[in-house]
């Protein structure tokens, strides 16, 4: 009895297999740092480095979610063992100035902040410290998402301006080759803010000739071939 335990230990073992993969904001296309990889089949967990790398214990047709705080989560069948690459978009509230509560971006990261933060100013209380905020659950989720509240107010005025719609829209590019121009000639934030129409179109016209002057294989995103110790 002990023995065929073992062999069915073992057979289940074998049935295991490491998927490794990235996670990014489909805006930005940006990694996505300490997103969480959940197999809903075996509970088993990950988390994304700051490169948006992962590996996670899965076997074919398990059920994979990626979850992130200020991001829809986003659920995978597994039809095949190979890299992985998901993009997880924005909470509709934080892709809008006003919410659907009326709060604006900064007005959700003051309450964000007052969330992680273990120390709050009260008015007429003067500084409270609650440890609680330090270790708990909320706590933790509710730093990650300040930081990441506070990057999108700084990407957002580019994402409204540089993205899938706007970019297809002037250029005749296509995925795979999409992605890679993405990553490539994200526009910085100073030239955004005073590019008019014209100014901008000509970034995206003059950016896509030097794009299809690079060889081919440089017109795409590398292959996904994460190192196991690269995650440690």
């Amino acid at each position: 009895m002990i023995l065929m335990l073992c062999l069915l230990g073992i057979a289940w073992a074998s049935a295991q297999s490491q998927v490794k993969g990235e996670v990014f904001a489909q805006a930005s296309r940006k990694p996505i740092n300490q997103a969480d990889i959940i197999n809903l089949n075996t509970k088993e967990q990950a988390a994304s480095n700051a490169k948006g790398e992962f590996v996670i214990q899965a076997s074919l047709n398990d059920l994979l979610v990626f979850k992130s705080p200020g991001y829809r989560p986003d659920t995978l069948l597994l039809i095949h063992l190979k890299p992985l690459r998901r993009y997880l978009a924005l909470e509709v509230n934080t892709l809008n100035t006003v919410s659907v509560k009326g709060m604006s971006l900064s007005e959700q990261y003051a309450r964000e902040l007052n969330k992680g933060e273990a120390i709050h100013l009260k008015q007429g209380r003067g500084l409270l410290f609650y440890p609680s905020a330090l270790f708990s659950r909320e706590g933790r989720n509710a730093r990650r998402f300040k930081r990441m509240l506070k990057r999108e107010e700084l990407e957002l005025p580019i994402d409204r301006r540089f993205n899938v719609q706007t970019i297809t829209a002037v250029l005749p590019i296509k995925q795979p080759e999409l992605d890679a121009f993405i990553m490539m000639y994200r526009p910085s934030l100073k030239f955004v803010r005073k590019a008019d129409v014209e100014d901008f179109k000509f970034y995206l016209l003059d950016s896509y000739r030097k794009f299809k002057q690079l060889p081919p294989e440089k017109r795409k995103l590398p292959s996904l071939k994460l190192p196991t110790d690269s995650l440690n």
